[in-house]
Parts: structure tokens; C-alpha cells; sequence
């Protein structure tokens, strides 16, 4: 389970930075690419922005699974304790997903071209567009935020489901 757990996260990466690549390519071209150490990256940025993404989340995965994994063992059998698991592990996805776009909505209402000097110190050296910039960087930190947020989801999900399958 602790394989899939960093699978899916890798995916979740690798989605969610071809996400927010798409609103700011600056915040991986002057930003990620340099701070991973891939200057190949800025000839493929899409497949950079990809790998980015399954680098920066692969271990959230593997530490999400540790408290989930327990929780796990609430249930009466192996098959049980893995389907619960996955499906808990789709729900963490599915709610760091979502808060990393409130992220990103939460930017577009807070930075623009009036206010993004409160936010220079947030901006890399050479960017053209630093609104955007600063945008995608909220849905970045949103993001693990949503994990966490999402753990806390999945372990209810998990108790929950405890509780009905004790109730059949």
C-alpha cells in the first residue's frame, strides 16, 4: 500500500503542475526548474513541470500513508483494510486537489496589478509576469495544506466507513 500511496501521488504531482503550469510557466521556468536543479527542463517544460510535480509530492504520499495505514488496521480483513485504504487515499487526492484550486482562487482574489507590490519579495528574479507568478504560488502552498487537510478527511473517511460496516 505504501507504493500506491507514492503512485498516487506522483500522478496528483504531475497533474497538478501541468495545472498550474498552465497559468504561470514563469513559476517553473524561473522558479521550479532552478530550485530541482533541471536546467534541461527549461527545453521540455511541460515533462519538466511533470516531474516537478511527482518529485515535490511523492513523499506527501508515502507520509500520508503512515497515519492512514493504521487507521487501516480497524478493519476485519486484509481485502477490507486495502479497499478502504484506496478508497481513502482518492479521497486525500480529491481534497488537496480542491484546495490547492481554492489556492489559486484565493490568489486571483488577492493578488492583481494593484496589490502584487505587497507580494514583490514572493517574486523571482526575470519574471515578466509576477501576478500570475504569485498566484500559482498560493495554489503551490494551498496545496499541502491540502494534504493535510485531506489526512485529516481520509482517517474520518476511514472511521467512518468503520462504524457503518460495524452497523450491517
Amino acid at each position: 500500500m505504501i507504493f500506491f500511496a507514492a503512485i498516487l501521488a506522483v500522478i496528483y504531482g504531475a497533474i497538478h503542475d501541468q495545472i498550474s503550469y498552465s497559468f504561470s510557466a514563469e513559476y517553473f521556468t524561473r522558479f521550479k526548474f532552478i530550485q530541482f536543479d533541471m536546467p534541461w527542463a527549461q527545453d521540455s517544460p511541460r515533462l519538466g513541470a511533470a516531474i516537478v510535480g511527482a518529485l515535490a509530492t511523492w513523499w506527501m504520499g508515502v507520509l500520508i500513508y503512515f497515519p492512514l495505514g493504521l487507521f487501516g488496521f480497524m478493519f476485519a480483513t486484509p481485502k477490507q483494510m486495502a479497499i478502504f485504504l484506496c478508497k481513502s487515499f482518492i479521497v486525500v487526492v480529491a481534497v488537496a486537489l480542491a484546495v490547492g484550486l481554492l489556492g489559486l482562487m484565493y490568489g486571483y482574489i488577492v493578488v492583481g496589478e494593484q496589490t502584487i507590490s505587497d507580494y514583490i519579495d514572493w517574486v523571482w528574479p526575470g519574471v515578466s509576469n509576477p501576478v500570475q507568478f504569485v498566484r500559482v504560488g498560493y495554489m503551490h502552498n494551498a496545496s499541502y495544506l491540502g494534504g493535510l487537510v485531506g489526512l485529516i478527511v481520509g482517517v474520518s473517511y476511514l472511521v467512518i466507513s468503520k462504524r457503518i460496516a460495524n452497523n450491517r
